[in-house]
């Protein structure tokens, strides 16, 4: 995988990565849609990140027209290598370096290893801080099998 294409628009860079020399069964193409699809993984498996910035009403949109989401750029550079532009909302509380460190980490070797590509770089951009959504003790008390059960047990019986 070292040949890289890319296309401009009005917006930003899409590059889609194919091999070099085809194999004898065809060409392969690896678009820009699953790339982002690798790098939002990466970056969301990384503890102290909330989500990808922007809006996820216009994400959710972009997915459903086969467009990827405006926090993550692809861009290729000269040297057949992929440079990464990476939008988050992290946890209030977690060491911003720390976190933006490890996405890097996260997304080079992810993009690399499953796409086979090389990554130059993995610019990350903290937009937001957001607070953590704790969850009410309330609400785990039950499992919804119990809840269920118990529903029922409840309910008068049918005769």
């Amino acid at each position: 995988m070292k040949n890289t294409e890319s296309t401009s628009t009005a917006t930003n860079t899409r590059a889609t990565v194919t091999s070099d020399t085809p194999s004898e069964l065809g060409l392969i193409k690896i678009h820009d849609n699953v790339l982002a699809a690798l790098v939002s993984r990466a970056v969301l498996g990384v503890e102290g990140v909330s989500r990808l910035a922007g809006s996820a009403i216009m994400d959710n949109l972009a997915g459903i027209v086969g467009s990827h989401s405006r926090a993550i750029e692809i861009i290729k550079d000269g040297d057949d290598k992929l440079k990464l532009v990476v939008k988050v909302n992290i946890l209030y509380g977690t060491v911003i370096p720390a976190v933006a460190v490890e996405i890097q980490r996260q997304v080079i070797e992810q993009v690399e290893s499953a796409a086979g590509v090389n990554v130059a770089a993995v610019d990350v951009i903290v937009q937001q801080l957001e607070e953590e959504i704790e969850d009410d003790p309330e609400d785990d008390a039950m499992d919804p099998v119990e809840a269920s059960r118990a529903a029922l047990a409840a309910m008068p019986a049918i005769n």
